[in-house]
């Protein structure tokens, strides 16, 4: 019984998730939109590349499974509070920006940024999509409401992490304003969504 009524808090709180999620894809999209444009197709490629690469040709399960031990290593005083703590940093996504980071300093005439975000985008899909597949088949539910649960929080963290580094790379993209956008998005779903529930003022009379 106890079980029971976790799954079916866990899938409200997922259900409460899903227009922050919504939201925060929007609102990223909106922010990467204003940089310039070959940043914003390098951004689409590299999420196309890797999609085309996993489905058709080859998955790099070692790949993903080498940068979550790395991750899991770094982040190890998490892993009592939260044992998934490896699946919520994108390490390689993390680590292109580093590298362009050091990249820049030394190349400073240089403009490559492009390059690094399409790897960032190819990796942070790699990322997500074992990240998903490994949570599916981990973890149980007849509504799979811890797996939605997970895939949400995890999402947004992510989503977080790498508007944080594209805020310290570039000048053109700036994080209040991508948080601002995000909260103005998901306020409008949960009013929208609120009001169709329960504005009865409205309803035909039956």
């Amino acid at each position: 019984m106890k079980d029971k009524l976790l799954g079916i808090l866990k899938l409200f709180f997922a259900l409460l998730l899903l227009p922050v999620a919504i939201s925060i894809t929007v609102a990223f999209w909106e922010s990467l939109s204003l940089l310039k444009s070959s940043l914003v197709s390098a951004f689409g490629w590299g999420v196309v590349s890797y999609l085309i690469l996993h489905i058709l040709l080859y998955e790099p399960a070692q790949v993903f499974d080498t940068g979550k031990k790395i991750a899991e290593k770094a982040l190890g005083f998490f892993s009592p509070l939260f044992k998934m703590a490896g699946f919520c940093v994108p390490i390689f996504t993390i680590l292109s920006f580093v590298v362009y980071y050091v990249a820049s300093l030394i190349l400073k005439d240089a403009d490559f940024f492009k390059y690094f975000v399409f790897i960032a985008a190819f990796t942070f899909t790699m990322h997500f999509v074992f990240t998903a597949n490994a949570l599916k088949k981990k973890q149980a539910g007849a509504m799979k409401e811890n797996y939605f649960f997970s895939m949400f929080i995890i999402y947004i963290v992510n989503m977080l992490i790498i508007a944080g580094a594209f805020t310290l790379l570039t000048k053109e993209f700036f994080f209040l304003d991508f948080w601002k956008r995000t909260t103005e998005i998901a306020g409008a779903i949960y009013t929208a969504s609120f009001r169709q529930l329960f504005d009865v003022e409205n309803r035909p009379v039956a």
